[in-house]
């Protein structure tokens, strides 16, 4: 469950509760941002929490697949750079 803590005049926290072992997150955001953030989600079908767990998912494997093609790109330039001069 996410909650909305009002902290004076720093950005409001919004906190997910510690589930089954995982660790929790908090994530300041101003006034302005959470209300922009719950309307996304709401305008989504999923709640703040699920838009967030999503986003932070989907970031990551994204990362993942960059680091992945690095690779194969590299493997790809050094096969190229062997490659005999006609085939180049």
């Amino acid at each position: 469950m996410l909650t909305r803590v009002p902290s004076g005049d720093t950005p409001d926290t919004v906190t997910a509760d510690i589930v089954e072992g995982m660790p929790k997150i908090t994530v300041e955001l101003t006034p302005e941002e959470l209300a922009e953030v719950n309307e996304h989600a709401r305008s989504l079908g999923k709640s703040t929490r699920a838009l967030a767990h999503d986003l932070l998912v989907a970031d990551a494997q994204r990362a993942a697949f960059l680091r992945s093609v690095d690779k194969g790109i590299e493997i790809g330039m050094a096969a190229f750079a062997d490659a005999p001069e006609g085939w180049r």
